[in-house]
């Protein structure tokens, strides 16, 4: 099943909330993980989102909050 528009923006509003894992994302808004993983890759490739890396676990997140966690991480 192909995802709409509806789904693209879910995603994107879970994503400005934290850092999440695809599968995670996918089992709250409740959509299948492939599209997700899609909807992810389209938003990447827009600019309003981007992968994050604590080091072992790759995780998905909107730009804006990517920005603030690298803010307040250099801060200490």
């Amino acid at each position: 099943m192909a995802y709409t528009e509806e789904d693209k923006q879910k995603v994107l509003e879970k994503m400005k909330d934290k850092a999440w894992k695809t599968r995670d994302l996918a089992k709250i808004l409740k959509l299948n993980k492939r599209d997700v993983d899609k909807i992810v890759q389209e938003l990447i490739m827009e600019g309003k989102a981007d992968y994050w890396s604590s080091g072992s676990t790759t995780l998905v997140t909107s730009k804006e909050f990517l920005e603030d966690m690298e803010r307040r991480r250099s801060k200490g």
